[in-house]
């Protein structure tokens, strides 16, 4: 049993707030990716108790919290950037999945979740990435559409870029579409460029 290893693994896991996110909470201060992989493990684990999932509810909850411990090394990007910009944050997580192992080698469950959430086979990965791309929109619409206005982002724009990712998992594209009609009754969550691409 090797203390420093202890302590550093500590550190690192204070790496992780340090990631801030552009959505933007009732403080005016950018959510962080601590916050946000707590968020989406209660979130996980209410969805799955309210609507009676047959869903492993704490690998659900541990997946949600090392999600995006990636991020530690590779950033974070807003989901709207520019292609180009996508597919060089996509390399960096693949870089950053192999500093992960180099880094924490014995750390076994932190490995299988991080690869099970980024394969996407499995009931819980496909419930647990749905539930990543929802809770942005959420947290817009109760904080006033701060970080669309910030980036000039439309109705339309929020519409198109979840497809394909909200609706891999059955109950969260239920709640999605939910959401949907929630912020399509609030054009003031959207600058004056509402409803256009």
């Amino acid at each position: 049993m090797d203390i420093n290893k202890l302590l550093d693994f500590i550190k690192f896991s204070h790496e992780i707030h340090k990631i801030k996110r552009q959505i933007v909470l009732e403080d005016d201060q950018n959510e962080n990716d601590a916050e946000h992989s707590y968020q989406m493990a209660l979130l996980a684990m209410f969805i799955i108790d309210e609507n009676k999932l047959k869903l492993d509810t704490y690998k659900c909850m541990a997946m949600a919290l090392v999600h995006d411990v990636v991020e530690v090394y590779a950033g974070d990007l807003i989901v709207f950037a520019p292609k180009k910009e996508i597919v060089a944050k996509e390399l960096r997580e693949k870089e950053a999945v192999e500093q992960l192992k180099s880094n924490w080698p014995n750390t076994l469950s932190l490995h299988q979740l991080v690869k099970e959430y980024e394969e996407r086979k499995t009931p819980e990965s496909k419930f647990v990435y749905a539930i990543d791309k929802l809770i942005p929109e959420i947290n817009n619409y109760l904080y006033d559409g701060k970080a669309w206005k910030k980036h000039n982002i439309t109705f339309e724009q929020v519409k198109e870029i979840k497809k394909g990712k909200v609706d891999i998992d059955p109950t969260i594209a239920d709640y999605h579409e939910k959401v949907l009609k929630l912020i399509e009754s609030k054009p003031d969550l959207f600058d004056k460029n509402w409803g256009e691409l």
